[in-house]
């Protein structure tokens, strides 16, 4: 590992932080306003936070020509299904008089963050090479056919 590419990639991830550390803890201060005081607008403006982060972490990726590492992907996909399980398991557990409108408001913030990676694959690599990333099938046992150009093969 030469020092100049470490270089690169610590400068990479401190310039990732630094637009996602002061956004997260908006969102969360947003986000905990928002349920609190049961206030719809408090919470898409905590998830308008963390989108807002997730546009900059793809413009920093773009300028510099690289792209989301594993570690990012992982870590993303595990807070968002905690969240997920969490806001699932809040509303089993919730008492009555917990507003309705406050767990549709999460709902739809969380849908609206799958929304934007989804868009995201969409147009960064195109419908093909986005499901491909998930299609472990074709990968586990590849027949001739799966080879063809037409297929993403490379016959």
């Amino acid at each position: 590992m030469d020092g100049e590419g470490a270089t690169e990639r610590l400068d990479r991830h401190v310039l990732v932080m630094a637009i996602w550390a002061p956004a997260l803890f908006a969102a969360a201060l947003l986000l905990h306003r928002g349920i609190a005081a049961g206030g719809v607008w408090w919470i898409a403006a905590g998830f308008a936070a963390i989108l807002a982060a997730y546009a900059g972490h793809i413009v920093a990726n773009a300028v510099l020509g690289t792209g989301f590492s594993q570690g990012e992907v992982a870590l993303g996909a595990v807070v968002f299904a905690l969240a997920l399980a969490a806001l699932l398991l809040a509303v089993l557990v919730a008492p009555p008089g917990v507003a309705a409108s406050v767990w549709l408001a999460l709902g739809v913030g969380m849908g609206a963050l799958l929304a934007a990676v989804v868009v995201y694959l969409v147009i960064a690599h195109g419908p093909r090479r986005a499901f491909e990333a998930f299609d472990v099938i074709r990968d586990n046992n590849p027949r001739p056919a799966s080879r063809l150009r037409h297929r993403g093969g490379r016959r």
